[in-house]
């Protein structure tokens, strides 16, 4: 259950960073900085933590919210990005960039519930 718990945490600790990294992109008016850069590496590095976690989850009869949420919510990103923005833009949509710190809140709450879920 301690290495559930380092989940929750490592969850919130993502959440928080894409809430700054919208934020910085809806300020910037879209233009990305070192910063939303950095975010998108952590967030493409906790893909795969969260696809383990669900059969972790699956198997300790967690609720699996939180890793289907999150790679659900990249799957769709990403999807749309391909899609509707074109490869040469420099510039992120202010929308898109609302989305993600609008999930990223979601986030924090979904595995700060979790977490004291856990921790009972």
């Amino acid at each position: 259950m301690r290495f559930l718990r380092v989940y929750a945490s490592g969850s919130i600790a993502i959440g928080i960073l894409q809430v700054i990294d919208g934020i910085l992109l809806v300020l910037g008016k879209g233009d990305p900085v070192q910063f939303n850069y950095v975010v998108a590496v952590f967030e493409l590095l906790w893909i795969p933590v969260c696809t383990v976690m669900v059969f972790l989850f699956k198997r300790n009869k967690i609720s699996m919210v939180s890793p289907y949420s999150y790679v659900l919510y990249n799957f769709i990103g990403w999807t749309i990005a391909a899609l509707l923005l074109k490869p040469d833009a420099a510039a992120i949509p202010i929308w898109f960039a609302g989305i993600g710190a609008l999930f990223g809140i979601y986030y924090v709450i979904i595995n700060d519930r979790l977490l004291r879920r856990l921790s009972r």
